[in-house]
């Protein structure tokens, strides 16, 4: 019995050691493997934490990092001159600059394969890419719950293989006060993005009327991506446009919908403040960058403007 005993207690030991030096393998491989993760590899994409960037102000914001008076953020407006306008059809095919703007992404409920290079993930956090945009000097990969509540923003480089910035965005999401029988379709979702010198420029906006979030909608930020500090907010009801454009120092961008004023503003990349804002006949979708001008297409017309 004490032979028995003895062995029972070193059978015991040897597994308390044995399951000792396997949990600390288990827990040095992953701190190891964790600490391994190249955080700048796309195929390493899934593991990553985004910065879930904080509630921002859903009004007109500038922050004290901005000095408006400076004369480097000094913005003078573009002369905008309506050229020409059009009717067009009110189901029509997206524009060759339009679609040449971007990567075609799958969509299963349309049955599309897409264009993606080979190696971009089409998930992230559970969530489907919804949009992969071509930026000068990056990709920025946009994923949603759907289509219509995109959440996180994946900066990549030229090369699409080396991961610069992951963004959570659902703080952006709701607007403070809104009309309660309207909160299924209030998300405001990513709409647009663009990267410039070190800046991530990027729009929200929900489809719906902009009484269902108290007239709080349409909005474009600017991120400093060395350190994700907000620069600056637009007013509200600026842009809701599938894209915005950069001509200079000014960023246009479009605002309309069913029963609310149509325009297109123009907008100081420096300072978010609004320059100027011109009719339109009818809800912009979006805004073409043609030599000496832009297109904008509308619901149902085609408008031109040169720029002076």
């Amino acid at each position: 019995m004490i032979k028995l005993s003895r062995l029972v207690v070193v059978f015991a030991a040897v597994c308390l050691m044995l399951g000792s030096t396997n949990a600390g393998a288990e827990s040095n491989d992953g701190s190891t493997a964790e600490q391994g993760i190249d955080k700048n590899n796309i195929a390493n994409l899934d593991q990553l934490e985004p910065v879930q960037l904080p509630k921002p102000p859903f009004n007109y914001y500038l922050s004290s990092l901005i000095d408006p008076n400076a004369a480097v953020n000094k913005t003078k407006k573009l002369t905008l001159k309506q050229s020409a306008v059009k009717s067009i059809p009110a189901v029509h095919d997206d524009s060759k600059e339009l679609q040449a703007s971007q990567y075609a992404v799958p969509n299963p409920f349309q049955n599309i394969k897409g264009n993606l290079p080979a190696g971009i993930p089409t998930e992230y956090k559970g969530q489907m890419l919804v949009q992969a945009i071509k930026g000068t000097n990056n990709v920025i990969l946009i994923y949603g719950l759907n289509f219509g509540e995109n959440r996180y923003l994946v900066i990549l480089d030229k090369s699409m293989t080396r991961i610069e910035k992951v963004y959570d965005f659902i703080n952006y999401a709701i607007s403070p006060a809104y009309m309660a029988e309207d909160y299924d379709y209030i998300y405001q979702r990513v709409r647009w993005a663009v990267v410039e010198d070190g800046i991530l420029y990027v729009s929200h906006s929900h489809w719906t009327y902009a009484k269902s979030s108290k007239g709080v909608n349409g909005f474009i930020t600017a991120i400093r991506l060395s350190d994700n500090k907000l620069l600056w907010r637009t007013s509200s009801l600026v842009s809701n446009t599938r894209n915005f454009q950069i001509v200079g120092d000014v960023i246009l961008s479009g605002y309309g919908f069913t029963s609310e004023k149509d325009y297109i503003y123009q907008i100081s990349k420096r300072t978010g403040k609004t320059l100027e804002k011109v009719a339109l006949k009818d809800a912009p979708e979006y805004i073409d960058k043609q030599k000496g001008g832009i297109l904008v297409y509308g619901y149902s017309h085609l408008t031109s403007f040169l720029i002076k």
